[in-house]
């Protein structure tokens, strides 16, 4: 297991990081536009402004500004709950994290006024967005920064840096991170890397504080996306681990104590752990139950999300390798991290298993929806709370690598991250559709023949008129 040098500069350590972070800031686009990124806008503005959860007023202000490009947000404006509220089945968490930002743009805003600028302080002005976009990528970025430092436990420094910057650049996340940062991936990329980091960090001797504490990061990861709770698995497992390795075999047993005594002894010791863990993120999810008994009349999600559900998994291979969104098919570089698990399993075998677990279990679950291909999306955007296990996997295959292999696998990761721009750049200029089937035949065949011819043209109006890829079309 490797660790941070004591005598490590901090510019050593995450100068090629900072750089990466640096470069990409020109992909920054801040905007509020598809209906999902209004919806959890709209969280935040009413609660704001309104000090309610009433989101007609939000949801008209958007379609009356664009019908055509939210037509799709209709259904959510028209539809009354059984409570007499509008439909939002974003959850909350992303707004309380964008909270701080949007804030301080208030005060910014007020302020100006003050000076006699015209600036409008309601809420959806250019300022509002921008603080909600630049918490995004804030959040997210933080979230890379802290997988890094869990890469760090298994690999050096540099195969910790590929392995981050290959699943930043070659995955769903700089699309989520910079072009469309009004969604939840970028904030749940954060809490799922804080939850992972200070799990990890106190495996082997947690006190009831830092129980607290993952306690506190597992309830705001569930308040920013309700899929994370797949994460607890991550703590399940591991426990498990760590109560039957600690069971003594041979001389404890021939003097009477059972297993499963020494089992109980175990859980006794580690059960005010667990409660102090479960309270804490019963305290963090309830303002979630609240806000679900006043939108739906029920403590659990809106009809609108169960009913997309089945038991059967039966889209699990699709998730994996399809045209439409497939999470290996797009972005390859998943593939790699997967499979590196395996390498992590010599190092130690409880994280590996529990990541690993964890991954099977999100792709069942993903699989059990009709939704799987998570609509006009670019890839498998649902995996984007993944990000850590992939990274893991991407260095801990550096770290075996001799010097010349890992130099040819970083022209590797590099091949990738021009694969990952050419499937954006068929995304955005319509070579492919957003919300339809597509063959990989046709994918690879737009990124040898297509792709290359409209490169400059791409780049210019990226510069010069980057909402043309995203304004309403005729």
């Amino acid at each position: 297991m490797m660790g941070i040098r004591d005598d490590t500069s901090w510019w050593q350590e995450w100068g090629a990081l900072c750089l990466v972070a640096i470069m990409a800031l020109p992909l920054f686009t801040p905007r509020v536009y598809a209906s999902d990124e209004i919806k959890y806008f709209a969280t935040l503005r009413s609660l704001y402004f309104d000090q309610d959860l009433h989101y007609e007023n939000e949801y008209g202000y958007f379609i009356r500004r664009d019908p055509v490009a939210h037509e799709g947000l209709r259904p959510f404006r028209d539809t009354v709950t059984p409570t007499g509220y509008r439909l939002n089945d974003a959850p909350i968490g992303t707004a309380l994290l964008w909270l701080p930002f949007y804030a301080v743009a208030d005060l910014g805003v007020v302020t100006a006024r003050g000076l006699g600028a015209t600036v409008p302080r309601d809420g959806y002005a250019w300022p509002y967005v921008w603080a909600v976009s630049l918490a995004s990528m804030a959040w997210g970025t933080a979230g890379l920064l802290l997988t890094f430092r869990l890469c760090r436990h298994y690999a050096d420094r540099s195969s910790a840096t590929w392995g981050v910057v290959a699943v930043w650049l070659a995955s769903p996340v700089v699309f989520y991170l910079y072009i469309t940062p009004a969604m939840a991936h970028a904030s749940s990329l954060f809490v799922v890397a804080l939850f992972l980091f200070l799990w990890h960090r106190g495996r082997q001797d947690r006190s009831l504080f830092g129980w607290a504490l993952l306690g506190i990061a597992a309830g705001l990861m569930i308040l920013v996306r309700e899929l994370n709770w797949l994460l607890l698995l991550v703590v399940a497992v591991d426990e498990v681990g760590a109560v039957l390795t600690s069971v003594p075999s041979g001389a404890d047993r021939r003097v009477g104590r059972s297993v499963a005594s020494l089992m109980a002894a175990q859980l006794r010791d580690r059960g005010s752990g667990y409660l102090i863990f479960g309270l804490a993120l019963a305290v963090v999810v309830a303002p979630q139950f609240y806000v679900y008994r006043i939108l739906n009349g029920t403590v659990g999600p809106t009809p609108f999300v169960v009913e997309k559900f089945s038991i059967v998994p039966r889209y699990a291979v699709s998730v994996l390798v399809s045209g439409f969104h497939g999470l290996f098919s797009w972005h390859p570089v998943t593939l790699v991290g997967v499979l590196g698990l395996g390498l992590l399993w010599r190092l130690e075998r409880r994280v590996a298993a529990a990541l690993a677990l964890l991954f099977t279990a999100q792709v069942l679950v993903v699989g059990s929806y009709d939704t799987w291909p998570g609509g006009a999306s670019f890839g498998a955007r649902r995996f984007i709370n993944c990000t850590p296990i992939f990274a893991l996997g991407v260095a801990a295959i550096a770290e075996v690598l001799t010097p010349h292999a890992r130099r040819l696998g970083g022209i590797a990761i590099l091949l990738l991250i021009v694969w990952n721009a050419g499937l954006a750049i068929q995304y955005a200029v319509g070579l492919i559709p957003r919300d339809a089937p597509v063959t990989m035949r046709q994918i690879v065949s737009n990124q040898v023949f297509e792709v290359p011819p409209r490169v400059t043209d791409i780049a210019w109006r990226f510069v010069f008129d980057r909402s043309s890829f995203y304004r309403t079309r005729s």
